[in-house]
């Protein structure tokens, strides 16, 4: 296995400004999007479908707290802890009822043995109709209706576990979602941002410098990746979206975060949420195979609904600069996950008569199946603490252990229809617009720096010529796929040799 080397040595100056422009700072800038204190949309659409569907609960939970040792991946536009605190509370509820009814079936069929008829059973119908129907009512009135109707959901009433181990992970995650450092799996070094969208390039020969009225070329001012990275952001943040997030992030392969113990510093623990600023500036001007720096842009719309994000790293060889970027989408939930916005809140008569319809018509299926769904539940801790003893032993005994994240419970969630023209378009508008910001900031600094612009300008007008072939629904671009019809074609390719693709 290739260590990783993150040299220490070759650290930014004392002085973090550099020729006057800032370095990567020390943490993912969070802006108006920071989801303590503005309540999108996905999350109350995931919280809700905690609810009303035990599968998706679970997995939350399994994926969130059954992998304590492993990194969760960032989710754009949605509270990772708020979700899963409500997923928890919705498997907690759904144990109390099952627990009553098993209680029940025990009952009856003791009651069967010494009684010796079955009109026992029929005897239980009635309080397993009762406690089918207050849990749904529990559901569909105290939860749903009061507290996640458009417009009623608030952080404030997200419950909070009664276990410590629970609170402590979840304390972890939370950081975890706000910091700079991303640790994956694989191929998946973007985990958490969804599908991707176009992967390009620039290649420029910064070493030749402009020629001035006189013929002569001038010397070309050197520069760091940093720096570069560093207008790049600035440039970014000046588009002025209102759902934007735009910092430096240190994205490390999972099997190799265990060689740099300022990122994992306990084996039998996560990775660090913040990477250091050492590590961060070094992944960026010192990148290696297993870590690099990334200047990353998440611009949000639709409330999380929509978030498109942009990857872009600079790197320098021997007089050659290639500018690489990725666009990621994640786009609108599955119609499953907006199921709560067909519900309203009912008159309580209503509301009672509902839940004993559904308490009759599912009380024996409930019944029945009580025992079993209770074991499920039961053995959640038990097999977390199996995982994680084994996992600790392995590690303990030399096992490469995979700290990268999962997917995130947002991309479990993705859907293929976008629901609104609007979203379309504005799907399209974000990645255009943030692809001519970096185009533009990238050509002012080229300028400012002397270099030779005449390779740099062939290769942006190459990118402009493509934007007149992107289509909202149908896209017929070499590199881009974006809408409910998309697809791309690759049966054209680009003549520019300098274009890098």
């Amino acid at each position: 296995m290739d260590e990783l080397r993150l040299e220490l040595t070759a650290g930014p100056p004392a002085e973090p400004p550099l020729n006057g422009h800032a370095l990567p700072g020390p943490q993912f800038d969070l802006g108006p999007g920071d989801l303590s204190e503005v309540d999108w949309e996905t999350t109350r659409y995931l919280a809700a479908a905690a609810q009303l569907d035990p599968v998706y609960a679970r997995q939350v939970v399994r994926r969130i707290i059954g992998e304590p040792f492993r990194a969760v991946a960032p989710a754009a536009g949605a509270d990772v802890v708020i979700v899963t605190r409500w997923a928890l509370a919705a498997l907690r509820r759904q144990a109390k009822r099952d627990a009553v009814l098993a209680f029940l079936l025990l009952l009856g069929v003791i009651a069967v043995f010494v009684f010796w008829t079955w009109l026992v059973l029929a005897a239980l119908a009635v309080p397993a109709i009762l406690v089918v129907a207050y849990e749904r009512w529990v559901r569909d009135e105290k939860v749903l209706a009061r507290l996640m109707l458009r417009g009623r959901f608030r952080a404030r009433d997200t419950p909070i576990s009664p276990s410590p181990r629970i609170e402590k992970r979840l304390a972890a995650v939370k950081e975890q979602q706000r910091g700079n450092l991303v640790v994956f799996r694989a191929h998946s070094a973007f985990v958490g941002s969804g599908k991707n969208m176009i992967h390009d390039r620039v290649l420029v020969h910064v070493a030749l410098g402009k020629r001035k009225k006189n013929g002569k070329r001038q010397q070309p001012t050197p520069f760091t990746n940093p720096e570069l990275h560093a207008a790049l952001e600035a440039a970014l943040k000046e588009m002025g979206f209102p759902e934007l997030r735009v910092g430096e992030r240190l994205y490390v392969n999972g099997q190799h975060v265990a060689a740099e113990p300022l990122l994992l510093p306990d084996p039998l623990a996560p990775p660090i949420a913040f990477a250091p600023f050492r590590l961060l500036y070094n992944g960026c001007d010192h990148p290696t195979p297993d870590a690099r720096t990334y200047m990353c842009a998440e611009i949000g719309g639709w409330k999380g609904q929509l978030v498109v994000s942009l990857f872009a790293r600079a790197v320098q060889a021997r007089g050659s600069l290639q500018v690489e970027w990725s666009f990621q989408v994640l786009p609108p939930l599955r119609k499953h996950f907006l199921e709560i916005d067909s519900r309203y809140e009912l008159p309580r008569a209503r509301q009672v008569v509902n839940a004993l319809i559904a308490g009759v018509a599912g009380f024996a299926p409930s019944l029945i199946s009580s025992p079993v769904r209770l074991a499920r539940y039961l053995r959640m801790p038990l097999d977390d603490r199996r995982r994680l003893k084994k996992q600790s032993y392995a590690i303990r005994n030399g096992l490469v252990f995979d700290y990268g994240s999962e997917r995130s419970i947002r991309e479990d969630a993705l859907g293929s229809e976008r629901l609104h023209y609007f979203l379309a378009q504005d799907e399209l508008t974000f990645i255009l617009l943030a692809e001519h910001t970096m185009f533009r900031a990238l050509s002012n600094f080229l300028h400012a720096h002397n270099v030779d612009m005449e390779q740099f300008e062939a290769q942006e007008k190459t990118f402009i010529n493509n934007v007149s072939k992107y289509n909202i629904n149908e896209v017929k671009a070499q590199n881009v796929s974006v809408g409910n019809k998309s697809r791309v074609d690759n049966s054209k390719k680009s003549n520019d040799s300098g274009s890098g693709k």
